[in-house]
């Protein structure tokens, strides 16, 4: 086994332990919120598209080329142009979770 294909593994593991925990604690609903990683070989790890990331299969796990382009899972979030627009944004990022809990939408519903 290839040294990315073991690294990749290991992190889509870790994403799906990061989701259920995001998703146990009532951070994420449904098949709201999804995460992205960035990969030292080029390329994303990202959640599947209605995915709930309390049960999140490793094996499903979107994973995308430099530009974009499915490689191997299911097909991504359909925030994939969020992630790719945070990742240019910020080159230094690593990986991006993108949440819409209960709170943070209440808060964001009170008057400025």
């Amino acid at each position: 086994m290839s040294i990315h294909l073991h690294r990749h593994n290991s992190l889509r593991e870790q994403i799906s332990t990061l989701g259920k925990s995001l998703f146990d604690r009532g951070l994420t609903m449904g098949s709201s919120g999804n995460i992205s990683v960035r990969l030292d070989d080029g390329g994303w790890l990202m959640t599947p598209t209605n995915a709930c990331l309390g049960r999140l299969d490793p094996a499903r796990i979107s994973h995308l080329d430099n530009n974009g382009q499915l490689l191997s899972g299911d097909k991504p979030t359909k925030e994939q142009f969020l992630h790719m627009a945070m990742y240019e944004e910020r080159p230094q990022s690593g990986a991006i979770v993108h949440l819409h809990s209960t709170h943070s939408v209440a808060v964001s519903c009170l008057p400025g």
